[in-house]
């Protein structure tokens, strides 16, 4: 891409953070998601690109703001991937880990995907490619136990909260592995085990969409990811070949889902999560924290941006 557009889409992730925090813990699950939904979009708009918009797992949910499936003011053509407010429900709720994200992308490059199950496993570039998502979790654990020259006893292991993850979570147990089990929030526990600041590995099933961003994530910050969509019947396969998916047994890797280095990701915390701290409101406006990422260079940023809403405000 001609430009550097991180620290523009930074901009949308802040406002939808903004945004959503406000209404933090006031319980309205829709209300929360919708606000966010708008703000982010209303801040993609004007950037000048020509974007168009992929992996919306919301499209054409009944009662959710619909993102127009062409973003920006025109020009370069791009894709755009946006979760204006992941896991709504932890942030509607009062609870922790829920984050807006933005990823912008050379036309073409990411994956569209059914909004499908996917179960996933997430390394950091320290770990690289041990894992193989078809052995049980015991190996995997185990496997990154030794790359990391750690006792099986040391190494963290990031899992979602689910009760389909029961089994899961058992076998991780039996073989000794520490778990950190997360409300809400997959995105976050994965780059948790990208940066390997607050977990080793992330395993478990969340959704396919989400898939696609922290694999735009991953070559932007380096390590290794496999998935997997779980098809329940044939109408879920019909989903995925809409998607011109036509290998039902695929393993799904960074390749497969981000084409290309010419990509950026931008992540604000709304409430305190596995990768960022939440939004602090002070007396005269509040302070965001953001991670940005560039795949060509391999730069990334946390930035703490202080906003004053006397001099302008956002909302």
């Amino acid at each position: 891409m001609d430009t550097n557009y991180g620290m523009e889409i930074v901009r949308a992730t802040e406002i939808a953070a903004l945004t959503a925090a406000r209404l933090q813990g006031l319980g309205d699950h829709d209300h929360i998601l919708n606000q966010a939904r708008k703000a982010i979009t209303k801040t993609l708009n004007r950037l000048h690109i020509d974007g168009c918009l992929v992996n919306d797992r919301f499209t054409q949910r009944k009662d959710t703001y619909q993102l127009p499936s062409r973003i920006g003011k025109g020009g370069e053509k791009t894709d755009i991937m946006a979760v204006a407010l992941e896991a709504h429900r932890s942030a509607a709720d009062g609870k922790n880990n829920a984050t807006s994200y933005a990823v912008i992308a050379k036309e073409g490059s990411i994956q569209s995907l059914p909004n499908l199950s996917m179960y996933k496993i997430v390394v950091g570039p320290r770990v690289g490619q041990v894992i193989d998502i078809n052995q049980p979790p015991a190996v995997n654990v185990k496997r990154v136990a030794r790359t990391l020259r750690k006792y099986t006893e040391n190494v963290t292991v990031c899992i979602l909260n689910q009760t389909r993850h029961q089994k899961l979570i058992n076998e991780v147990r039996q073989c000794g592995a520490r778990i950190k089990l997360i409300e809400g929030g997959e995105i976050s526990g994965c780059l948790a085990a990208l940066t390997g600041e607050k977990a080793d590995i992330y395993i478990g099933y969340g959704y396919a969409p989400e898939g696609a961003l922290v694999a735009a994530a991953m070559s932007c910050l380096g390590g290794y990811f496999e998935g997997k969509i779980f098809y329940e019947n044939d109408r879920d396969k019909r989903e995925a070949a809409e998607h011109g998916i036509d290998d039902f047994d695929k393993i799904f890797r960074l390749q497969d889902l981000i084409r290309g280095k010419e990509v950026a990701i931008a992540a604000t915390g709304i409430t305190d999560g596995e990768f960022l701290e939440g939004v602090r409101f002070t007396s005269n406006g509040a302070i965001t924290t953001s991670f940005v990422a560039r795949g060509e260079s391999r730069t990334y940023r946390k930035l703490e941006t202080h906003h004053f809403f006397d001099y302008k405000p956002v909302f």
